[in-house]
C-alpha cells in the first residue's frame, strides 16, 4: 500500500469510503471522522451470478460514490465495509456465506486494496451496524450492546467496552444460527430450527403465505411478496398474519432471553427492514424476554430499535477504518 509517509498523508484527508453490503441492497458512503455523510449511494445488489460479479459491482460503486463526491482518490484515505459472515476481520477473508453463492475462503479485503489503492477494513455486517449504533446510535454512552440485524439474514454483533467481541474464529455474535425450534424448519446453512429461518425478511414471508394458504380465510387473497404487504394485511384485520408476527416475536424473544442471560448487556438493538412490523413484532418479543430470562438480566436490559436506521452499518464501517488508520 506504499509508504508509511504516504499512508500518514492520506489519513489527514479525513475522509472514508463507507460500505453496508447486503444480499439485497448495497449502500456506499463517503463519510468523515465525526461520523457526518458526505455522500451517500444505494443499489440492488448484482449478486446472481456469483462473487466475481458481486465484486466487481463493489468496486464500482465505490469509484461511482467517489465521482458522485467531486472527489479524486487521493482524497479517500481507506475504505470501510460490512459484510455478510461469516468472515475472518483481521484477514479480510469472507468464508461462504450462506445466503451468497461461491464465496467459500475469497481475500476480499486484498482485492479491493489492489483495485482501489487504499487500505480497507471488513466487518461482519452485524458488527458494523452494532459499532455504528454505538457511536452515534442507541448505544451512545453504553459499555455493553448486542444488535441483531433482521433483514435479508440475522445477524447479531457484539459491543464490550467500545470493542467488537469477535471470538477465537471471529465469528462471535451469530445469533442467526443458534437453534430456537429444535425439529425445525430447514436453514439455508444447511442446520435445523435456526433464528434466521424464522425471523428473517424471507422466513416470515413463507410462514405467513403458509399459514394464508393452511386457513384459506380469504381465497382472493394473493401471496404476500414483501413486509409491507404484512403490515398493510395486519391494518386490515387478518387475524392469521397477525398470529404470525406475534409468533415471530415469541421467537425471537427467545432468542433475546438467551442473550440475557448469557451475556448481561446493558442494551439490544434491533435494527432492519423487519422491526418495520412494529409493535406487533417488538411487544411480544419483549414479554416473551420477561418471562423466560432472569429478572437480574433485564432489571437493566434496554431493548432499543435503531436510532441511525440504513446508516448503522455504514457509520460502523466507517468507524472501524477510522480506528485501523
Amino acid at each position: 500500500m506504499g509508504s508509511k509517509n504516504c499512508l500518514m498523508e492520506k489519513i489527514s484527508n479525513n475522509l472514508v469510503l463507507a460500505a453496508d453490503v447486503g444480499g439485497t441492497n448495497t449502500r456506499m458512503a463517503v463519510v468523515n471522522e465525526n461520523g457526518d455523510i458526505l455522500t451517500l449511494l444505494k443499489k440492488a445488489t448484482h449478486c446472481k451470478n456469483g462473487r466475481d460479479e458481486m465484486i466487481e459491482f463493489i468496486i464500482s460503486l465505490a469509484v461511482e460514490t467517489i465521482e458522485k463526491s467531486n472527489l479524486s482518490k487521493e482524497e479517500i484515505c481507506g475504505m470501510g465495509i460490512g459484510f455478510p459472515g461469516p468472515l475472518n476481520a483481521e484477514t479480510g477473508t469472507i468464508f461462504n456465506p450462506p445466503n451468497l453463492d461461491g464465496w467459500d475462503c475469497v481475500p476480499l479485503r486484498g482485492m479491493l486494496e489492489k483495485e482501489l489503492g487504499v487500505p480497507v477494513a471488513i466487518e461482519n455486517d452485524a458488527n458494523a451496524a452494532a459499532l455504528g449504533e454505538w457511536w452515534k446510535g442507541a448505544g451512545s454512552g453504553v459499555n455493553s450492546l448486542f444488535c441483531i440485524t433482521l433483514g435479508t439474514g440475522v445477524g447479531g454483533g457484539i459491543i464490550l467496552d467500545g470493542n467488537i467481541w469477535h471470538g477465537a474464529s471471529s465469528i462471535a455474535g451469530e445469533i442467526g444460527h443458534t437453534t430456537v425450534i429444535r425439529d425445525g424448519i430447514k436453514c439455508t446453512c444447511g442446520n435445523i430450527g435456526c433464528l434466521e429461518a424464522y425471523a428473517c425478511s424471507g422466513g416470515i414471508l413463507r410462514r405467513v403465505n403458509d399459514a394464508l394458504l393452511k386457513g384459506r380465510n380469504n381465497d382472493s387473497l394473493q401471496p404476500l411478496t414483501d413486509l409491507k404487504q404484512v403490515s398493510q394485511v395486519i391494518k386490515q384485520g387478518n387475524e392469521t398474519v397477525l398470529n404470525v408476527i406475534k409468533e415471530t416475536g415469541v421467537i425471537l424473544g427467545i432468542a433475546v432471553a438467551n442473550i440475557a442471560n448469557l451475556l448481561n448487556p446493558e442494551m439490544i438493538v434491533l435494527f432492519g427492514g423487519v422491526t418495520n412490523l412494529g409493535e406487533n413484532l417488538v411487544v411480544s418479543l419483549k414479554e416473551e424476554v420477561k418471562r423466560r430470562a432472569f429478572k437480574k438480566a433485564t432489571e437493566s436490559l434496554r431493548i432499543e430499535l435503531s436510532q441511525l436506521g440504513d446508516n448503522s452499518g455504514i457509520l460502523g464501517a466507517a468507524k472501524n477504518i477510522f480506528s485501523k488508520l
